[in-house]
């Protein structure tokens, strides 16, 4: 059995990469604490930067989700999309 894909979903999907991501920010937002922690002055801005990694993190993954998925669905309606062959097994 062949199926294809001809259309990616842009709300779910990004959901799920936005929070696939978001513990990967966490680790960011750990770096920007213990930055803060140490208190040297040039580190300050960067600390803050590294705090908000989980929000800009997402942000961009989303982003670039729906240009992606939007470039894929226009190919896709126009050539076909990826295909894939299931076997069932008894």
């Amino acid at each position: 059995m062949i199926t294809q894909i001809t259309r990616i979903s842009f709300y779910q999907n990004a959901k799920i990469l936005a929070i696939l991501y978001m513990p990967v920010g966490l680790i960011y937002a750990l770096i920007g604490a213990a930055f803060l922690l140490m208190d040297i002055g040039y580190l300050r801005y960067t600390a803050y930067v590294f705090l908000s990694m989980p929000l800009w993190l997402s942000l961009a993954v989303v982003g670039t989700h729906y240009a992606v998925a939007a470039v894929y669905n226009y190919l896709a309606s126009r050539f076909g999309g990826f295909e894939f062959e299931f076997t069932e097994i008894e």
